[in-house]
């Protein structure tokens, strides 16, 4: 029994778990993914870069024991401990691997037996079941069990492969894909996928479009027919296209009205299925040149938009073709939670800003904070920027006129008024300069590629006037490094692709209102500038998603996180919220309601930008520009905000690092355990304290390279959090030890004044026996002479550690 005690994690699988599973007809020798992945010591994620360092942390890679495929599905997850543990220890990481991974079972063994976990639809819950060592299910037992739980009576479409020729997908992609096959298979014909920007949602179109490709459906229809419909021209682009390669010869992308038949794949976008508008009487539905029944699988992009809403015009599209299956995807569904609550205890009567109702509660989610999390996503900080106009307001004085000679009311202008009732240029001007400041001091970087959101069309353009005020020297050297990008500025929109590019390094900035908030492959943006007002949730998050995409050639460029620079405000309020980068709990399950009535729209809705007045208004407002010298903008207040993984929860962090960590020091018991582990630790142990202190929130490492803390000992930053004091420098720490060194003979004295001048250069690992080895010990002493000067203070070790007691008396 001893023996067994001792066996260790590996011996246990090897002895038990694995001939346990050989017996049930597991074979790992054989048993791939479908990705050729051996499914024993299987890693699913890319492990979360360090905002700090830029680094990944490879501790946060998921890393499963075993992942139990069958059919190409992840059935189960399986962790093993070594055998002295019992059976159940590793249940808990295998649930969480196995509700990642969308598997309904989790198991965990330690080599006497088996824990069974099956989970509920939400991944909520959990049914437990012990099994002996030799009553593992086999594959198919645990298929048939998977089919089951997923009320599957049949699975002809998940029979079908992905496309693995020239990418392979990620295990979240997987999971959207099964889930909207298995949606088909039960016989959904609108399914909605929801999935972080920048996670790859063309890509698990083409691989859906490709596994249901000349596939029959439940209902008897072929698919033969796709259609890829989006609502701007740029969401269809030749990377889109260039996606879908297994379709390369039966590709059509629609223009002109023209409908061809002939092509299995079409592309098209709103516009060229519905054009004018009833109200002028030119509205022209060409899409009824095909026959209902003509696409057979029509995938909506950026579907919270267009045709999402119940009171669009371009909601008749996909009504007329209501017998194609139908899949939406989407990174921001427009849900309103509150109002769904509202609604259900009868406060409500209707729903706005809430476009669910169409194809119902998502299949599948993968989180902005699931994605960062993975690795797979860029993690951001925030700076907040906030003039003393935008925190106070601007009020003229008597009599100022505009720029076109216009006496401006008396009354206060607020931050929601600027770009919108004024255009204030004394505050474009100051978020010109804080932005190029940004790019060249701080980032030290002026080819960053930065996108700045404005209120409009003219904002943006004065922006873009302002920016390039402020680099002169760059626009000498390209006139093309700032750069306007709106609907109606044709010849910003063709510098479009190469701000998009990832070899181009013109145009660096762009400036914008609404082109480049939604769908566009921003990969290589490092800064996002918001200075116009953001209201919705959805928006807002899809502004921030163009900074989000990430992955082994950008990280070669040297992008591994990014930056939101905030001049209004907004963001703090958005990141505070607990649903704002989370999975989305749905409340309620509507039918799909009754269309009232169609307000009119043109074939140019969402080809323009709002900076046009809707045509009911016949007097638009008067928007005054207002400049002069007497405007004083600075800055009158600076904050950061960050998100830092406190206690397992992606936290926004709206306070300095120093008071929000200070706060969580205060608050707990183990302050002088802490110290004591500094003091008397090795550097494993001290490493070890550092990395736990930074999961609860208390970032002693990134602290110690502000200025303040730039020479201090982590003893000493741990001290200054703790007690509010400043903190003292290594070489004051070290001259805390005078009184011991005057109590050694000279060689004694000697050799670790000598140590403490390593120590005040390099930190508390320099107070190690191993440094006698190095300069400037080497050339003077070898370690038998050194052993021997230390031999009547008890020895080397012992007074090194005198030497810290010493040092960090506090707790000595």
């Amino acid at each position: 029994m001893e023996t067994l005690q001792n066996l260790s994690e590996e011996d246990t699988k090897k002895r038990y778990i694995e001939p346990a599973l050989s017996k049930a007809k597991w074979d790992f020798e054989s048993i791939k993914m479908e990705y050729g992945v051996k499914a024993k010591d299987y890693e699913f994620s890319e492990g979360k870069i360090d905002i700090k360092t830029g680094k990944r942390d490879k501790s946060t890679i998921k890393k499963a024991d075993y992942v139990l495929f069958y059919n190409k599905i992840a059935l189960a997850v399986l962790e093993a401990k070594a055998y002295k543990y019992e059976d159940s220890e590793g249940i808990e990481q295998a649930k969480n691997y196995a509700k990642a991974l969308k598997a309904p079972f989790a198991f965990s063994s330690s080599g006497k037996g088996f824990v069974k976990y099956t989970l509920t639809k939400d991944f909520k819950g959990v049914a437990k079941e012990n099994l002996p060592l030799n009553a593992f299910p086999s594959p198919r037992e645990l298929y048939e069990d998977y089919k089951k739980w997923q009320n599957l009576t049949d699975d002809n479409l998940l029979q079908t492969h992905c496309d693995l020729s020239q990418t392979t997908p990620r295990y979240y992609q997987n999971n959207a894909i099964n889930a909207a096959l298995i949606a088909t298979q039960k016989g959904q014909s609108r399914i909605l996928l929801v999935l972080a920007t920048g996670t790859g949602k063309t890509l698990i179109a083409y691989q859906i479009a490709h596994r249901l490709f000349n596939q029959t459906l439940p209902n008897g229809k072929k698919i033969e027919k796709i259609l890829y419909l989006a609502d701007r021209n740029e969401l269809i682009n030749t990377d889109t296209t260039r996606t879908f390669k297994s379709f390369a010869k039966g590709i059509y992308k629609i223009e002109n009205r023209n409908f061809k038949s002939g092509y299995s794949l079409y592309f098209g976008i709103y516009q060229q299925f519905i054009s004018g508008s009833e109200e002028n009487g030119d509205k022209v539905e060409h899409y009824k040149k095909l026959k209902p029944d003509f696409f057979d699988l029509i995938f909506i992009d950026e579907c919270h938009r267009g045709s999402a809403r119940a009171d669009s015009t371009w909601r008749e599209i996909l009504e007329y073709f209501s017998s194609a299956l139908q899949i939406g995807m989407t990174a921001t569904p427009k849900y309103n939670k509150e109002q769904r609550e509202s609604q259900e205890i009868g406060e409500l009567e209707e729903r706005e800003d809430d476009n669910i109702d169409y194809f119902g509660e998502p299949v599948y989610q993968y989180s902005l904070q699931q994605g960062i999390e993975d690795g797979y996503l860029a993690p951001f900080s925030v700076v907040e920027l906030l003039s003393n106009v935008v925190q106070e307001g601007y009020t003229p004085e008597l009599g100022k006129r505009d720029e076109e000679g216009r006496e401006i009311p008396q009354e206060t202008f607020t931050s929601p008024d600027f770009n919108r009732t004024i255009y204030l240029k004394p505050q474009i001007r100051f978020v010109a300069k804080e932005v190029s400041k940004f790019l060249h001091h701080t980032l030290k970087n002026p080819y960053a590629k930065t996108i700045i959101f404005c209120e409009d069309q003219r904002h943006a353009l004065l922006m873009k006037d302002a920016l390039q005020d402020e680099n002169k020297q760059e626009m000498a050297k390209d006139s093309n490094y700032i750069t306007r990008i709106t609907s109606d500025d044709n010849e910003g929109k063709a510098l479009l692709d190469d701000f998009k590019s990832v070899s181009k390094r013109y145009p660096v900035i762009a400036t914008t209102s609404q082109l480049l908030s939604m769908g566009v492959d921003t990969q290589m943006v490092q800064v996002i500038v918001i200075d116009k007002i953001v209201r919705d949730k959805s928006l807002f998050k899809q502004m921030i998603g163009r900074g989000t995409r990430l992955n082994e050639f950008l990280e070669s460029k040297g992008k591994t996180h990014f930056y939101v620079l905030d001049f209004k405000g907004i963001a703090r309020d958005f990141l505070n919220d607990p649903d704002f980068d989370g999975e989305v709990e749905f409340i309620g399950t509507d039918e799909v309601r009754e269309r009232e009535k169609k307000p009119e729209n043109t074939s140019q809705e969402n080809e323009t930008e709002p900076n046009d007045l809707p045509p009911d208004i016949k007097d638009p407002p008067i928007k005054h520009t207002i400049d002069g010298e007497e405007i004083q903008v600075y800055m009158q207040d600076k904050s950061v905000i960050i998100l830092r993984n406190v206690n397992g929860v992606l936290t926004p962090i709206t306070q300095s690092l120093e008071s929000f960590s200070g706060e969580k020091l205060q608050n707990t018991k183990a302050f002088e355990s802490y110290l004591d582990t500094l003091r008397t630790g090795d550097k494993a142990t001290r490493e070890e304290l550092l990395n736990k202190l930074e999961e609860k929130g208390i970032f002693i490492q990134e602290l110690g390279q502000m200025d303040k803390f730039k020479n201090c000992d982590e003893f000493d930053i741990l001290l200054s959090l703790a007690k509010g004091t400043q903190a003292l420098s290594r070489t004051q720490r070290a001259k805390k030890a005078n009184k011991f060194l005057e109590s050694l003979q000279p060689k004694a004295r000697e050799l670790l004044e000598l140590l403490l001048e390593k120590y005040a250069q390099g930190g508390i690992d320099e107070l190690d026996s191993s440094v006698f080895v190095n300069e400037p010990f080497a050339s003077k002493y070898n370690l038998t002479t050194i052993a021997q000067i230390f031999k009547e203070y008890g020895g080397l070790n012992a007074i090194l550690q005198n030497l810290k007691n010493a040092l960090y008396k506090e707790v000595s």
